[in-house]
């Protein structure tokens, strides 16, 4: 989720990224600067153990970049005001518990990044930056935001997650130009209906916080994109959130959602719908709407079955269904041709349809820690397989055809009823990882030395090849065998 969101941010800072590469020398050394304060344009001074930023600074009258990362500063001398030329300041990954008031005058500042200081306030004169665009506050000990934040008319991104603002100023409905908005991790539980004015607002993100509900003027949103209220205390939707018909991402996981409403079919540009950790028992039948959903994660729900519209999604890639409490699965999931990864572990399936061996995409497929008694022949239609964990099922055979899997690097076979494997296992000539533990095989499997390519052996749990240790590693000089205490 984090490395998601520091790439959208990247997206806005490219017009910052094109003056690097301009002729413009980057000083580093703050004595070396002084020689020629006027030519000085860009000054790094970034991990130097800095404790304070020398007066002279001031003389530095031409400077339009200042990167002071990663340094001990915990307060910022006045002269830091004179800067007037300054566009670019970041002073991530310091000791600031202040700003000086001369901050304003820095009226030509587009960039400010102060994350993981230790502002507790935020000093008005923040307001005078009129020309700022991106303003990153994360990870600061921010309790409230001051009012004068609505007056950076031009700002694009605002970063204030990892706080403690228990509410917003309503002057945050007056950032006409806002497209990015991270409020997550702190302590809000309601949201200003000026909320609703952020027209050009695409990604808002809401995540652990305290929400019970959000505001219905959530709905005046229509340019949203990426709306994250995950890990928040939600019981059910607002209506107005169906309204959101540009909406792409949407998460709502661990929440406390019993019902999903037959409206979610109206979000018809939905991509990612992550629902895990809620409380749901069923679906509705216009999930099958959702035609453009490639990524769908119901796990830890309580939903037993799964609707035949399931069958619908036909760009499905990614399909999470783990600690669902599922007993069956619709025949209509072998219609999920594009699907790519299906997780189906800590579920109470005993079979599986046998539509879903037509799943001829699939790269990731794990059944851990259910009631399987066997695989049927029909899996060796799952070419592009890479990943296969049948763990802790009740597996007493595998299917001769299992060779036929040629693409399979990663296969988990632990805590089933195998005594013996199919002589053709040691045709997978790509298998690096296989996992035979706790299985009650009399003698080692022998076949296993036709698997060229293996990296990895786990034989936990077998006292039987205990006393075999040393025949085994001569067999597979190669491989990193593990057994019981290693």
């Amino acid at each position: 989720m984090n490395q998601r969101k520091r790439w959208i941010v990247c997206i806005f800072l490219c017009r910052f990224c094109k003056r690097d590469a301009e002729d413009n020398k980057v000083y580093h050394d703050f004595s070396d600067a002084l020689k020629n304060p006027m030519n000085v344009r860009i000054l790094d001074l970034s991990d130097n153990q800095l404790a304070t930023l020398p007066n002279e600074i001031g003389k530095l009258e031409n400077l339009e970049r200042l990167n002071l990362v990663n340094n001990q500063l915990a307060v910022l001398v006045q002269e830091i005001g004179t800067l007037q030329k300054l566009e670019w300041l970041s002073l991530k990954n310091n000791r600031l518990e202040s700003l000086p008031n001369k901050i304003g005058k820095l009226r030509k500042l587009e960039h400010l990044n102060l994350e993981n200081n230790q502002l507790a306030v935020l000093v008005q004169e923040i307001g005078k930056l009129q020309k700022l665009e991106w303003l990153n506050l994360e990870n600061n000990q921010l309790t409230v935001l001051p009012q004068e934040i609505g007056k950076l008319q031009k700002l694009e991104v605002l970063d204030v997650s990892n706080n403690q603002l228990v509410t917003l100023p309503n002057e945050i409905g007056t950032l006409q130009k806002l497209q990015y908005l991270n409020l997550s991790n702190n302590q809000l539980r309601t949201l200003p209906q000026e909320i609703g004015q952020l027209q050009k607002l695409k990604r808002l993100y809401l995540g652990d916080n305290q929400f019970r509900t959000l505001p219905k003027e959530i709905d005046q949103l229509q340019n949203l994109e990426d709306l994250d209220v995950s890990n928040n205390q939600l019981v059910t939707l607002p209506n107005e959130i169906w309204k959101l018909q540009n909406l792409k991402w949407l998460y709502l996981d661990d929440n406390q959602l019993t019902v999903l409403p037959q409206e979610i079919g109206q979000l018809e540009n939905l991509e990612s719908l992550i629902l895990s950790n809620n409380q749901l028992t069923t679906l509705p039948q216009e999930i099958g709407t959702l035609q453009k959903l490639q990524y769908l994660n119901l796990s830890n729900n309580q939903l037993r079955t799964l609707p035949q519209e399931i069958g619908q999604l036909q760009r499905l890639e990614l399909l999470y269904l783990e600690h669902a409490h599922l007993t069956t699965l619709p025949n209509e999931i072998g219609t999920l041709q594009k699907l790519q990864r299906l997780v189906l572990s800590n579920n109470r399936l005993k079979t599986l349809p046998k539509e879903i061996w037509k799943l001829r995409k699939l790269e990731w497929l794990y059944l851990k820690n259910n009631n399987l008694g066997n695989l049927p022949k029909e899996i060796d239609q799952l070419q592009n397989l890479e990943d296969l964990d049948v763990s802790n099922n009740q597996l007493v055979t595998l299917p001769n055809e299992i060779w036929k899997l040629q693409n399979l690097e990663w296969l988990n076979l632990s805590n089933n009823q195998l005594r013996t494997l199919p002589q053709e296992i040691g045709q997978l000539q790509n298998l690096k990882d296989l996992d035979l533990s706790g299985n009650p095989f009399a003698t080692f499997p022998k076949e296993i030395v036709g698997l060229k390519h293996l990296k990895i052996l786990k034989l936990k749990n077998i006292p039987a090849l205990l006393s075999e240790k040393e025949t085994i590693r001569k067999l597979l000089p190669d491989v990193n065998i593990h057994f019981e205490s290693e």
